[in-house]
């Protein structure tokens, strides 16, 4: 039996200092700070009618955060390293707050999307933050199922967002949302603050820390570490653009009231929870360990909702909660398989390998997000869009299958065993 980690004698004394303890502030954190990416995709059809113009400038508001992802992500990665985990996290998750809470009062469009690009520069540390608390606090035979469950977080803040981002937008706009998401940032503020987020022993004495030039330059040369880079790109840009038109594509196509695409948005979070925790439980238990074959399975799953939601969708409303169920499972589930992945390939840089990955897999999203509103613009039908997304999936389940593997020799830092 395994016995839990406990903290080490040197190590910060802080409220939240055990496995189960850090696993839930986690958790909390990625579902509070979730409202913020997962929240601006609901936004897209409110931000639309108020512009009064097509998609591609609407999603705009949401490429601007993802930008910001992405230009902070190397460094908040390398932050982590440098830094430790809880340290980077409370920075950014400050910052946020701010960009957060001077939206409403911004003066225009263009302000507004400045102040969520350096949200997202903020934001962008979490991911590797938690990531690298993952690999501190558990090992190799309980990890993607722990990172499923902190991942679960982010499907529990999209399901909160689905049921304020339209009520607030319909009642005051949809600027006043953020109001909400500037407290639920302030609240992630201080859960970061009270926890041990760096492993038993505390943060990594300074001298042991690596060079951020080095370990970038180490990570931009390791093949397994850049084939991930290219599967997130397409995955996570998948994963926003599926999202992101979700509630656009219940309401212009299917003609159906705001609040059932609320619902159906919903729906694609909660069985992204299942997926997250769903798929690390089967890696972990049922495939030993093995991250590439449940992990290519989850693609392919997703490239057959996608099919399902162009083809029979329309047809009835059984199809519809059934399509999006599964790509809920997998287009919006894949992280706690994902996540165990690329924390073991990147070993002791875990927190800059998973920035740079995080980095041109948000990367995906800011670009892929607008070029699909572009296609709608020009004309191309939803069942297109869902086609092009099925074909992509495909392509994302062959990059997994030829990454190595990680079960023989995988590396773990601070896990107790």
């Amino acid at each position: 039996m395994t016995a839990p980690p406990r903290p080490a004698s040197g190590a910060p004394r802080l409220p939240i200092r055990t496995a189960q303890g850090v696993l839930a502030a986690t958790f909390a954190l990625h579902a509070l700070q979730a409202s913020a990416p997962y929240g601006l995709p609901a936004l897209l059809p409110f931000v639309r009618s108020d512009l009064g113009g097509g998609y591609f400038e609407a999603a705009l508001v949401s490429s601007a955060f993802l930008l910001g992802i992405v230009a902070g992500s190397p460094i908040a990665g390398g932050a982590v390293d440098a830094f430790g985990v809880r340290r980077s996290i409370v920075g950014g998750t400050a910052l946020a707050t701010v960009m957060l809470a001077l939206v409403p009062g911004a003066p225009s469009l263009w302000l507004v999307c400045t102040l969520l690009a350096v949200a997202g520069i903020g934001y962008s540390v979490l991911t590797p933050g938690t990531n690298t608390a993952m690999l501190g606090w558990f090992a190799h035979r309980h990890r993607a199922t722990a990172a499923g469950i902190k991942q679960t977080g982010v499907s529990a803040g999209g399901i909160a967002v689905a049921s304020f981002v339209p009520a607030v937008s319909l009642a005051w706009g949809w600027q006043a949302s953020f109001h909400v998401i500037a407290l639920f940032y302030a609240a992630a503020f201080a859960i970061a603050w009270i926890t041990l987020l760096d492993g038993p022993s505390g943060p990594a004495p300074r001298a042991a820390r690596p060079s951020l030039r080095d370990a970038i330059a180490a990570m931009l040369g390791d093949r397994p570490t850049m084939l991930l880079a290219a599967d997130g790109f397409l995955r996570v840009g998948i994963q926003y653009a599926f999202l992101t038109y979700l509630i656009a594509y219940a309401i212009d196509s299917l003609h159906s009231p705001v609040a059932w695409g609320a619902l159906i948005y919903a729906l694609a979070h909660l069985f992204g929870a299942v997926g997250r925790v769903g798929w690390g439980w089967a890696s972990d238990r049922v495939f030993h360990g093995r991250r590439r074959g449940p992990y290519a399975a989850i693609a392919i799953t997703a490239a057959a909702g996608f099919a399902l939601l162009a083809l029979a969708a329309p047809l009835h409303w059984a199809f519809l909660l059934g399509s999006v169920a599964l790509l809920g499972l997998s287009a919006a589930g894949f992280q706690g398989v994902g996540l165990s992945l690329l924390a073991e390939v990147g070993g002791a840089r875990a927190g800059t390998a998973s920035g740079l990955v995080n980095a041109l897999s948000f990367l995906g999203a800011a670009v892929m997000v607008p070029l699909c509103g572009q296609l709608l613009d020009a004309g191309a039908s939803f069942a297109t869009l869902f086609g092009v997304l099925a074909a992509m999936s495909v392509v994302t389940a062959a990059i997994t299958l030829a990454l190595p593997s990680t079960t023989d020799g995988a590396p773990v830092v601070h896990a107790a065993r």
